[in-house]
């Protein structure tokens, strides 16, 4: 696969987002072509410093969608922070086959890193493991795909390919963790990173970077017999399997309750422990 040239999304004198198309390394340590290189040469023609701009979160090669990098390091710091106490809002999305029997669903594994020939993939394990917990719920559903939204509550390794697959509906395209049949629904693995949400590090603003679904999802969903929806970022939540859908906007550090393999839909509660940052 040809990637395409990443597009900026966002930037400021602090930092720089991109939606970067599939097929394109989010950074390489060799000659190969990566997100990071296109956005130092990027840096370099406009008069800045490319050693000053780092990356501060990783997308596998094959997910699409939107990417950040911090300009100088303290800014790096700050926003790795954010990443790691949890005050950053991802969604992806995510064409997977067969379509999820339920609408809304929460998952929660344990996750452990195993080797497969010269790569690396992630199990779910009973215990002693990194937790993983996901949100996931429908969106469109076709003949054979869904299209579903992922909001994972860490940022674990393969996160949202595990939960997919761990649900019975892996990611179409996804060799590793759906096998050959996944690989035949797709020529990549179809996860998107829709978008990021966060303080912005400085100003404190709120900043949400939302990168545009891939013409390649529309296609796919369209020729299934389904379609994009308008309200694709608005949050659903089914208070019963008969009860009325409930509607919530995209929210900052919402930590959810419950954590065993998908309950039953609950209500959400802010937990004490994480504070929302500055917006």
């Amino acid at each position: 696969m040809t990637a395409a040239t990443p597009q900026v999304m966002f930037e400021d004198d602090h930092l720089l987002a991109i939606d970067k198309p599939a097929g394109l390394l989010a950074h390489a340590d060799g000659a190969d072509r990566s997100a990071l290189l296109w956005a130092q040469a990027r840096e370099s023609a406009r008069g800045r410093d490319p050693a000053q701009l780092h990356l501060v979160h990783r997308l596998d090669r094959d997910t699409s969608g939107v990417l950040l990098f911090a300009r100088g390091r303290d800014t790096a710091e700050a926003v790795n922070a954010l990443f790691r106490e949890r005050k950053v809002l991802k969604m992806y999305l995510a064409l997977c086959a067969p379509v999820p029997a339920v609408r809304w669903q929460r998952v929660s594994h344990q996750l452990r890193p195993q080797r497969v020939g010269s790569g690396e993939r992630m199990t779910v394990v009973a215990s002693d493991g990194a937790q993983a917990d996901c949100e996931i719920e429908v969106l469109a559903r076709g003949r054979r795909f869904a299209l579903v939204r992922v909001i994972p509550d860490q940022g674990r390794k393969h996160q949202v390919r595990v939960a997919l697959a761990a649900t019975g509906s892996p990611i179409a395209g996804d060799f590793l963790y759906g096998g050959a049949l996944s690989r035949q629904l797709a020529a990549r693995v179809m996860l998107h990173a829709r978008s990021l949400q966060f303080a912005h590090p400085v100003t404190g603003a709120h900043l949400e970077l939302k990168a545009p679904v891939p013409a390649e999802f529309k296609a796919a969903i369209a020729a299934d017999g389904a379609a994009v929806p308008g309200d694709l970022d608005v949050r659903h939540r089914t208070a019963s399997a008969t009860g009325p859908v409930r509607k919530r906007q995209p929210k900052l550090n919402v930590a959810h309750a419950g954590a065993a393999a998908l309950p039953a839909p609950r209500t959400y509660a802010r937990s004490a422990a994480r504070k929302s940052p500055k917006s």
